[in-house]
């Protein structure tokens, strides 16, 4: 199966060289010891927060990539360092990938999370380049795809010189592609260590910019609606109009992706309540419901809450990080679809720090209980600050691991 992706992509590579110049022929970058590659923005985090754990132990010229110009982006705005250059990776195709191997001369490529791509892989095999991958994952729904194509991936992995994952179904999933199990081992999320470096960096003013800009007073509670998409725009409308009527409670609602702002803002206007958008606003004061539209305030909103609904869970979309608000000690509220965070899911609600239902009336049920008894919120909080403790340091062992093979 190999043979023939190869040949595919070798053809394509002829032909769209001449068109994307910027991923296809490119100039080979300066040497490095370790290429880095990830997809986008949330793989962003995760080597950031690989590679600062790294640098603690030792020195490395790193050269990171990413598939995405959003994921580049994400990278320039967290890291700051002269050992590492940044870029968008080259295109998979076999003499494009060649070339930029010869310049870089890595000795480890570390893969992000799932991005395996089978020239990249033979290539550095085939220069005598170590393949690891770090924060690997694979989703239920992904690995069906995955598996569909088992012939491609079997023979690449069983040369990685180490695969760490997430979790344990991260682990049976890679096994059931070909990984060595000797070879494999579950090291927990490295994106949490990033949350965490947030929570200590988030400065006094600026947290009071946001509450002077939502017009907060003392006697007011946040509800934050975080990461909700498409298609569940009814969900949140069903919640609120349940809770609506409790005196004193302001909701945040923040969709995945901003351009779906309107189509929230038109789901929850009806209610009655007053509606305002965040963008551009300088006084929210009197708006019992904000809709932010911009990206950026989420992690931010999440300290300011009492307590947190997480988005992409109340349609089949896999979910979206619970342990974002569980780190400033917030209760956390999900939906029955949570299979991206498997892990995640398992620590909050076994140290009770999450609820999850399965319908926008029960969990707003659960959120009248949260908003109107004060110890049962605490006792919750508490457990959801003990949940997401329990997953630190995951960067630490990542970077343990890159030092080794070094």
């Amino acid at each position: 199966m190999y043979s023939l992706y190869r040949s595919l992509s070798w053809i394509l590579e002829k032909v769209l060289t001449p068109r994307y110049p910027e991923r296809l022929g490119l100039e080979p970058p300066a040497p490095a010891e370790v290429w880095m590659h990830a997809a986008s923005v949330g793989e962003a985090q995760v080597a950031v927060a690989i590679l600062k754990a790294l640098w603690a132990r030792r020195p490395a010229r790193v050269h990171l990539t990413f598939q995405t110009s959003t994921g580049l982006a994400q990278a320039r705005r967290l890291l700051s360092s002269s050992k590492c250059s940044l870029a968008l990776a080259p295109w998979d195709g076999p003499q494009t990938l060649r070339g930029y191997l010869q310049g870089l001369s890595p000795r480890l490529l570390v893969l992000i999370e799932t991005e395996l791509w089978p020239n990249l892989i033979k290539e550095a095999l085939q220069a005598g380049t170590r393949v690891i991958l770090l924060n690997g994952r694979l989703s239920a729904r992904r690995f069906r795809r995955y598996r569909l194509t088992r012939p491609l991936w079997a023979p690449l992995l069983r040369h990685f010189t180490f695969l760490g994952v997430i979790s344990e179904a991260d682990r049976d999933r890679f096994l059931k592609l070909g990984a060595p199990p000797e070879r494999i081992q579950v090291l927990g999320n490295a994106k949490h260590d990033l949350l965490w470096e947030r929570t200590h960096t988030l400065g006094y003013q600026e947290l009071k910019g946001l509450v002077d800009r939502l017009g907060l007073s003392p006697s007011e509670k946040v509800l934050v609606f975080g990461s909700f998409r498409a298609g569940e725009e009814e969900a949140v409308r069903e919640m609120v109009q349940a809770l609506k009527d409790l005196p004193g409670v302001r909701f945040v609602v923040v969709p995945r992706h901003p351009e779906r702002a309107r189509a929230f803002y038109e789901s929850l206007a009806p209610l009655g309540l007053p509606v305002a958008f965040f963008k551009g606003a300088q006084g929210l004061q009197g708006f019992r419901v904000v809709i932010v539209d911009e990206i950026g305030p989420l992690f931010s909103l999440y300290a300011l809450a009492e307590a947190a609904v997480v988005g992409g869970s109340f349609a089949p979309l896999g979910g979206q990080n619970p342990i974002e608000p569980a780190v400033w000690g917030k209760p956390v509220l999900f939906g029955p679809y949570l299979e991206n965070f498997p892990l995640e899911k398992e620590v909050l609600l076994t140290e009770g720090g999450a609820c999850q239902v399965d319908s926008p009336e029960k969990g707003a049920q659960v959120l009248k209980t949260w908003l109107t008894e004060p110890r049962e919120r605490e006792r919750r909080a508490r457990q959801a600050f003990r949940a997401a403790s329990k997953l630190k340091g995951a960067s630490q062992r990542y970077a343990q691991i890159l030092a080794r093979f070094l």
